[in-house]
């Protein structure tokens, strides 16, 4: 489920949406000058204290530099054998 991101000010003035995004099991992210200042989940999501990698990938996750893994296995991704292609690649750079 997607993070609901409301500035501090759209915070205050939509409070009950917020609080019925986190009711629904969604975070709601609230930021100030674009960022991230707190963020809001269900009581039942809260874990115990998070490592300091885990509160690193987090702040980055929350400012769209990275993507958290879901827990589903990442899928194999092909892999194509392009034979004869450097040599190609070679002989027109002469």
């Amino acid at each position: 489920m997607k993070d609901l991101t409301l500035g501090v000010r759209e915070f205050q003035a939509h409070i009950g949406r917020a609080l019925r995004a986190v009711t629904a099991g969604q975070r709601v992210v609230i930021t100030s000058h674009d960022r991230p200042v707190a963020v809001v989940i269900r009581p039942d999501r809260a874990k115990g204290p998070a490592s300091a990698l885990d509160r690193k990938l987090d702040r980055l996750a929350s400012e769209g530099f990275l993507r958290r893994s879901n827990g589903k296995p990442i899928r194999e991704i092909p892999v194509y054998r392009l034979t004869g292609v450097l040599d190609q690649l070679k002989r027109d750079r002469r």
